[in-house]
């Protein structure tokens, strides 16, 4: 089946749409609403005080012309008047301060400069004659820093007593030591101590704070001296220099024949009989009784018996707790306290009597919470 020329197979044909009318445009009419009455006119209402806003009969308009006029006048005269008032102010300023600044200016002139002319040069001054060298002579003075050695220690207990600690531990014998310990001690007593020959050598030496007694006029100076050992380690005492008044500092000997001499380790090594003996320590007292070995430990507590206060025990004693040594270290104002390591003199003494199978070292008594005699 052929088909019509313009027109393509499975398409419908489309009729144009019909033509608008011709002629004028006609206007909606509105929607019909209900008829309304009209309105009767406004009239306007008239008061008493109407009446008052008319002119009177003869009476003519107010007129602000003037006050206009008036205003304006003001305000043009007011920047006059501002220029006039900053003049009297400036004139007035002038006239008061300025005189007075002329014043003071001729009261204190500035200082004139003065030109000095040339000096003449100065003959130059001729040094003194030399003396002869002598050599003598030159040994016998002093070089400033000896001088000012020499003062300080002369002015200076601590440093005085460092040079007297100093020179005891490097003297060679006895008699090198004999005048400068304390108390007075023989020579030949003194040569069957160790004193009577060199000290083994120092490795260091530390001071302590100076303690003042004033009651009976001395002070301490405090010293830790620790000595070199052979294949060891380093053994440290305490040692202590005292000065009486203006009398020169000393090296306390029984602390030091006590704790350096050997005398304590020598008494508390094994039980032996000896008399209750009397030795200079560092004592720190420990609460209750640890030890194997001590009869009736429950009923005791400990003392350690150290060289120093940083040294190692030398020994241990014990003490029942129902003696009055337990009710000193119990105050809380004695100045041996429980765990304080402090310098102290007491008596001890190997107790057999307890338990003569199970001797141990007794704390007899603590003669003193210091090393005063």
């Amino acid at each position: 089946m052929e088909s019509e020329p313009g027109i393509h197979p499975g398409l419908l044909p489309v009729e144009p749409p019909p033509p608008a009318p011709e002629g004028p445009k006609v206007r909606r009419e509105p929607r019909q609403l209900p008829g309304r009455e009209h309105a009767e006119p406004i009239e306007p209402r008239h008061t008493t005080s109407d009446d008052l806003l008319k002119p009177r009969d003869g009476e003519l308009p107010l007129n602000n012309s003037r006050g206009s006029a008036g205003s304006r006048m003001i305000h043009s005269l007011l920047p006059a008047a501002f220029i006039a008032a900053a003049g009297v102010t400036i004139y007035s300023l002038i006239y008061f301060l300025y005189p007075k600044a002329l014043n003071r200016d001729r009261e204190n002139p500035a200082p004139k400069q003065v030109v000095s002319s040339p000096e003449k040069p100065r003959p130059m001054p001729v040094a003194p004659p030399l003396e002869p060298f002598d050599p003598q002579e030159s040994e016998v003075r002093q070089t400033p820093t000896q001088a000012v050695e020499q003062l300080i220690e002369e002015t200076s207990p601590a440093v005085a007593a460092n040079n007297v600690l100093d020179k005891f531990l490097k003297a060679k014998d006895a008699a090198s030591r004999v005048g400068m310990v304390e108390p007075e001690i023989g020579l030949k007593e003194l040569d069957r101590t160790l004193l009577s020959g060199h000290l083994p050598e120092v490795a260091q030496v530390f001071s302590d704070l100076p303690r003042r007694n004033s009651i009976e006029g001395f002070t301490d100076y405090p010293y830790r001296v620790s000595f070199y050992v052979q294949d060891r380690p380093n053994t440290d005492f305490a040692v202590l220099v005292r000065q009486r008044g203006d009398q020169p500092p000393k090296v306390f000997l029984p602390a030091f024949l006590d704790l350096v001499g050997g005398r304590l380790a020598a008494f508390t090594r094994q039980p032996n009989k000896d008399d209750p003996t009397r030795f200079h320590v560092i004592l720190e007292p420990v609460v209750g009784c640890h030890e194997k070995g001590i009869p009736n430990a429950d009923r005791k507590f400990t003392l350690k018996l150290l060289s120093s206060n940083f040294g190692r025990e030398t020994a241990r004693a014990y003490c029942s707790n129902q003696s009055r040594l337990r009710e000193m270290v119990d105050k809380p104002d004695y100045a041996i306290r429980w765990g304080i390591r402090v310098p102290a003199t007491v008596t001890i003494q190997w107790n057999h009597k307890e338990d003569p199978a199970k001797p141990y070292l007794e704390l007899i008594d603590i003669n003193s919470p210091d090393w005063n005699p």
